[in-house]
């Protein structure tokens, strides 16, 4: 397992948010989110995974959400991992058509999820692991909304965990941490990934069972266990949804441990052979 963890590589995760995070702005219904999902498409395609593009609105303006799924061992129906992260970026502070890097919110967690991705390429497992970069995330999480919506029941009912990664770049305190933030239904979830963290990483962790304003609320919204990892102390990161949001202001190495524990965890989850 700990040579798995150890497969995480900073130089990967920082050229793949150096690029996201170069692109004027990710607003979800703009020709660069859309350059975003092709590229963040092909790149998973090339990792091995069955790729397929989903329309949303946003509210009404047609955007995507990019899912990447491989095929788990144990006979059908079998259960199922969600890693999430959304794509889009904006800028409130200046409007919607000015620039919005987003390293940070969310081109960290959009970087994460291509890490993730290259981590478990070619690994075989007992259950399905599926990847999903969400688009409109930030006008009101209409790319997880419309995600969780088209799941049959049987589909809700074999996701075993949903994690979602939103902000997992700045160092905010005097240690680096990670807040870890659920509800009732996510406590089982939440006790693995502090032991992961507490297993492969240095981090300090959080908790929280008031879930907010991200993508793993509509998950929880449905009854499926859901958990934001993102960094400590995050509403004091005042740079987000602005020009400020910039890759220098990125600690590589604070998303690279929290990486390393959500790869201990979702190892365990899926059953990596």
């Amino acid at each position: 397992m700990k040579a798995l963890v150890d497969k995480v590589s900073a130089n990967r995760f920082s050229t793949d948010l150096t690029a996201l995070a170069g692109m004027h702005t990710r607003l979800s219904t703009s020709a660069e989110y859309r350059e975003a999902v092709k590229t963040t498409s092909t790149a998973l395609s090339g990792l091995g995974y069955v790729v397929r593009k989903q329309r949303i609105s946003v509210p009404t303006k047609p955007s995507d959400n990019v899912i990447a799924d491989r095929a788990g061992t144990d006979p059908k129906p079998r259960g199922q991992v969600v890693v999430t992260a959304h794509l889009d970026s904006i800028n409130w502070e200046d409007g919607p058509g000015a620039a919005a890097p987003g390293a940070d919110d969310n081109g960290s967690g959009a970087a994460g999820i291509l890490e993730l991705a290259r981590v478990f390429s070619g690994i075989e497992s007992k259950l399905d692991l599926r990847f999903v970069l969400f688009g409109g995330e930030e006008q009101g999480l209409f790319g997880s909304k419309h995600f969780v919506a088209k799941l049959t029941a049987a589909d809700r009912g074999r996701i075993r965990a949903a994690l979602n990664m939103d902000m997992i770049g700045s160092t905010n305190t005097a240690t680096r941490t990670v807040l870890l933030e659920g509800s009732p239904i996510s406590v089982a979830m939440m006790d693995a990934l502090e032991a992961a963290a507490g297993t492969y990483t240095g981090l300090a962790v959080e908790r929280s069972l008031h879930p907010f304003n991200s993508d793993h609320v509509s998950f929880i919204e449905c009854g499926v266990p859901g958990v934001l990892a993102i960094e400590g102390a995050d509403s004091s990161n005042n740079r987000v949804h602005s020009a400020r949001d910039t890759l220098d202001h990125v600690d590589v190495q604070l998303a690279v441990e929290i990486l390393r524990m959500n790869v201990g965890f979702i190892a365990e989850a899926i059953g990596v052979a």
